[in-house]
């Protein structure tokens, strides 16, 4: 009795006339009513919205002596405040002495929390399937010996194929003939030690449909381990378009960067034919105006300059300003070649490049083109002998570029945007339009002239 009592299933014996004589607390709790309240009483006062269901079992128990093993049953009792349960019910004969069915052994075990469990498995793998079924690329799962165990419809639609033909065949017939023998030896690695990965980018990769037709495609694997077995999920997706589209834009640059070069082009022969009439001008013309129009050829060759370093190049946002730089001062060391023995001309930069847009680097090569000329024209009268030195640095927020000589210095009522020269009027003028700030440096001897060009975003 002891152990009818403590079992952690529902039992109870119930007489030839379905009348309780005895159950457990186990039962009592199943069915919702008190151990004391059970005997004697028919199962339709103790559980009337299951008599319907269970009498018939019981009087064909009692009538053929066979016993019903783990028979599901559902409904609800008075337990539970009404709501629906499982069991499985166990009805064995009690036979008398004449071996006749004398009444029943009742086992009831309650497996709602197993039943909803496992309703939300079938829940969980049909909400997988859904989702499966809806993925837009191709989904193939495959296991641990290569073979197709799980496909969607979008792999259907991609490879020709129907699921049918395609579960329980081996990855590789899906791939073209002269890939599948080396992609046993890299399945077999991947497997050796799975691990997510993205397989777009190392090589193209192409798939063989069922009408015999390639296309490129990026694959995705996701290792899956369940039920110490392992799977693969395999995402497929068809970039045809996507590298056409590609090809496309890769031709419409190649035309824009062709037609870019070409205007680049143009526009530094067509300075430099501007420049060689006034090269042709300055000859018969007057010594005051022949040097003008030496300013000017100047000015036409520092812009012309930054078209031909584009043009180089091939880069048609960003002028690297150490080589423009570099370049300009031997222009302006030929035009002053008359000065070349007495006045050097130095430049320091630092080793990484530092570049300028092309909207600020015109505007910058000429004001740098205005200091230097001015430094080799008015610096060093008398045939005196000095240095002009260029220097490109970075600051955190730019670089600076500064221009110094160690001539006779700036007079003291020479001052920038004020004087009629035409060059220190451009000063102001084109620092603005380069974004920077030009200031007048104290120093012991000569003039230096500090440019800033901050980082613009």
């Amino acid at each position: 009795m002891q152990l009818f009592a403590v079992a952690p299933l529902g039992i109870g014996i119930i007489d030839k006339r379905l009348h309780y004589c005895e159950v457990n607390q186990e039962l009592a709790d199943i069915n919702g009513c008190a151990i004391e309240a059970h005997r004697g009483r028919h199962i339709r006062e103790i559980i009337p919205t299951l008599a319907s269901t269970i009498e018939p079992l019981l009087l064909q128990v009692l009538a053929t002596g066979e016993e019903f093993v783990e028979l599901p049953l559902s409904g609800y009792t008075a337990a539970h405040g009404g709501s629906s349960r499982h069991w499985l019910a166990t009805y064995s004969p009690l036979l008398n002495e004449c071996g006749e069915p004398n009444g029943i052994l009742a086992i009831v075990q309650d497996i709602t929390a197993q039943h909803l469990d496992r309703d939300a498995v079938n829940s969980s793998e049909e909400r997988f399937r859904q989702v499966v079924e809806a993925a837009p690329d191709g989904l193939a799962m495959v296991d641990e010996n290569g073979l197709l165990v799980l496909v969607n419809a979008g792999l259907e639609r991609m490879f020709g194929y129907r699921r049918e033909e395609m579960i329980g065949h081996p990855i590789e017939f899906l791939m073209p003939e002269r890939y599948r023998g080396g992609h046993l030896e890299r399945r077999s690695h991947f497997l050796r030690a799975p691990e997510a990965r993205d397989m777009a980018g190392r090589k193209e990769l192409y798939a063989r449909r069922k009408d015999g037709s390639e296309f490129p495609v990026e694959i995705g694997l996701n290792p899956l381990q369940a039920a110490d077995r392992l799977h693969v999920l395999a995402t497929i997706q068809d970039v045809t378009k996507r590298k056409a589209d590609q090809a496309m834009l890769e031709k419409a640059l190649q035309e824009k960067t062709a037609l870019l070069n070409e205007v680049h082009h143009r526009v530094k022969n067509n300075l430099q034919v501007v420049s060689s009439l006034l090269n042709l001008q300055t000859r018969h013309a007057s010594p005051e105006a022949s040097q003008l129009l030496s300013e000017s050829q100047g000015r036409v060759k520092a812009i012309a300059l930054i078209h031909q370093l584009l043009y180089e190049r091939n880069d048609y946002a960003q002028v690297e300003l150490g080589l423009y730089l570099q370049r300009l001062a031997r222009l302006q060391s030929e035009t002053f070649q008359s000065h070349s023995d007495r006045i050097r001309l130095h430049i320091q930069q630092p080793d990484h490049p530092i570049t300028l847009d092309l909207q600020r680097a015109v505007p910058c090569g000429l004001l740098v083109n205005e200091l230097i000329s001015n430094a080799f024209k008015h610096a060093f009268p008398n045939e005196q002998r000095g240095t002009i030195c260029i220097t490109l640095s970075p600051c955190e927020d730019g670089c600076f570029i500064t221009v110094r000589d160690d001539g006779i210095g700036l007079p003291s009522d020479i001052h920038l945007g004020e004087t009629l020269t035409l060059g220190f009027q451009l000063l102001p003028l084109l620092t603005e339009q380069a974004s920077g700030h030009l200031s007048v440096e104290p120093c012991e001897r000569g003039c230096h002239f500090l440019l800033s060009l901050p980082h613009i975003a």
